[in-house]
């Protein structure tokens, strides 16, 4: 009796193994990480991405798009058009996890990652220092105060607005991933435009193009073969 037990017991530690291993989740072996079926926007926010070589020649543009909820927390970065490598993200603070849903478009099978989050302490969080000037300009009808920076071998602009009540996470600082290298800034407000150049010359132009547009978005987990992630990273990571 006992070495029966003992077998099931060993067959069942190395299935969780296996399953540890290949990340792939069921509704048995999800390892904590929990999401919801469906997930419904009905605000978005869209943004553009211009990338320059050295010469001032433009070599590419890529159109991002924000989705949130105008009564909730939870909100979706997505990559609309253009060549990269951004995979679509949830963001589900409820359940602190982010699901990822990589190569989706182009008639292509898109593949899904869940994994938990967690939020940095205040001595974790990554800030970059950036320093206030007089120009201001408008931009989609705000007035915007321009902001310069330096860091490491990257320099840069930074446009922020105070007219807007909207957290940076639904802006172009987290859609176009920036918020992975600095979490947050020295200064308050929201970001409507980013610049980051390099001594090589090279240089990258991300800009606001539409705010608080009434858009619904609806996406469906269920019967997708969702992979999971075991450890939990910084939320800002995503």
């Amino acid at each position: 009796m006992f070495k029966t037990e003992f077998r099931i017991v060993l067959i069942v530690v190395v299935l969780m193994f296996c399953a540890l291993l290949t990340g792939v989740a069921s509704a048995f072996f999800t390892f904590g990480v929990k999401w919801d079926d469906t997930y419904s926007f009905d605000k978005s926010n869209a943004f553009k991405m211009e990338i320059y070589a050295k010469n001032n020649e433009l070599m590419g543009t890529i159109n991002l798009k924000t989705y949130y909820q105008s009564t909730g927390d939870n909100f979706v970065t997505k990559m609309e058009s253009g060549k990269g490598a951004f995979p679509e993200t949830v963001l589900d603070k409820k359940n602190q996890v982010a699901i990822q849903i990589f190569g989706s478009g182009r008639g292509a099978i898109p593949q899904y990652n869940a994994g938990g989050f967690t939020y940095p302490t205040a001595a974790e969080l990554k800030k970059l220092d950036i320093v206030p000037t007089a120009e201001t300009k408008q931009i989609v009808g705000f007035t915007c105060k321009k902001y310069t920076y330096t860091y490491k071998a990257i320099f840069g602009e930074v446009w922020i607005t105070d007219q807007i009540n909207l957290s940076n996470d639904l802006g172009v600082f987290r859609a176009a991933k920036m918020a992975a290298k600095h979490n947050t800034l020295s200064v308050s407000g929201f970001v409507m435009e980013m610049t980051t150049e390099d001594t090589g010359g090279g240089k990258t132009l991300m800009t606001t193009v539409s705010l608080k547009n009434n858009e619904n978005y609806v996406l469906d987990f269920r019967g997708v073969n969702m992979g999971t992630a075991i450890n939990k990273v910084n939320y800002y990571v995503f």
